[in-house]
């Protein structure tokens, strides 16, 4: 895995394990293209509180914009810069590479040194390694997004207002009635969401459907049901946007839950984003084993709940 002490054994140096230094986080955030979509902060040990700005017009001021030239200065906007505090948590994970076992599959064959030194893995072994990691890494971060994020909307300090939640009910989602779950969460948009969908408020924060897997397979059957009539549309299976939004495959989310945010609304944090040094390796020659391991914090958390529409079974 990649790191920049040559991913060899500490204090020996040698060519045979080199690899360029890659930065873990960010092919992890790769290598799950929906945490790509999310705004990340970095630098985050523990906890962090996150300035959220607002403006809005003062009261009796309409909405703040006065008509005419009065050579006057009239204050109509008030703005405020609030703090949400967002946390972090460290993970970690190692395992154990015996030589001996090594040795006696056909990566041995790639192995060129005598039994008392450091070489357990090489190159290609350890390229692989990284890359592996990276992915259930990911895996692992989209389960910490889906249960970080639902845990905040439904009863968190910014929880997704009540009127922007849509309780679906005990049915599972299915083709039969996602297109109307869908169209019942786009009327809880708030109208600064609304806005963002139409072109009148700022394109960046436009909302888009997060759905899980079955959620996102019922939509894909339902709308080529509904809308395609060639098989070509079939076959090429591509996912339109519906009512102006984009459809969004967040795999964790379970099938009784989806919810509608702009992307830049949520939010990663982690400590060191640029890391390339969280994948560790040491040699314990007595043992003839390499252990590996890596350590990294990761976090989940929005902006702003009051810009989210929130639908799940409430029972």
């Amino acid at each position: 895995m990649a790191n920049n002490m040559n991913f060899g054994v500490t204090g020996v140096t040698g060519d045979w394990g080199d690899r360029r230094p890659d930065l873990f986080i960010d092919t992890m955030v790769k290598s799950a293209a929906v945490l790509n979509r999310f705004s990340i902060v970095d630098g985050v040990k523990s906890k962090l509180n996150v300035p959220i700005f607002s403006v809005s017009a003062q009261a009796g001021d309409g909405d703040g914009f006065v008509a005419g030239a009065n050579c006057s200065f009239d204050e109509t906007f008030d703005a405020a810069v609030t703090e949400k505090e967002m946390t972090v948590q460290t993970f970690h994970w190692g395992f154990k590479n015996c030589k001996d076992a090594l040795e006696a599959s056909y990566r041995g064959l790639m192995l060129k040194k005598g039994q008392l030194n450091p070489e357990t893995l090489d190159a290609e072994f350890r390229a692989w390694i990284f890359d592996r990691f990276a992915k259930l890494a990911a895996q692992k971060a989209l389960v910490q997004a889906n249960t970080e994020l639902l845990a905040e909307m439904k009863t968190g300090g910014d929880a997704v207002p009540a009127a922007q939640v849509l309780d679906i009910g005990a049915a599972a989602i299915s083709s039969a009635n996602v297109l109307d779950h869908m169209e019942n969460a786009y009327e809880k948009m708030s109208a600064v969401m609304v806005a963002a969908v139409y072109g009148d408020a700022d394109r960046e924060f436009k909302p888009a459907y997060f759905l899980g897997s079955v959620a996102y397979q019922a939509y894909q059957i339902a709308i080529a049901n509904k809308h395609t009539t060639t098989p070509e549309g079939i076959i090429k299976g591509e996912i339109p946007t519906y009512y102006g939004m984009e459809v969004i495959h967040m795999p964790s989310l379970t099938a009784d839950n989806f919810f509608l945010s702009a992307p830049s609304n949520l939010v990663l944090l982690t400590d060191n984003y640029n890391d390339t040094g969280a994948i560790g390796n040491e040699y314990e020659a007595k043992e003839q084993a390499e252990y590996l391991f890596g350590r990294f914090k990761l976090g989940f958390d929005y902006y702003k709940g009051e810009e989210m529409v929130l639908a799940y079974d409430a029972a």
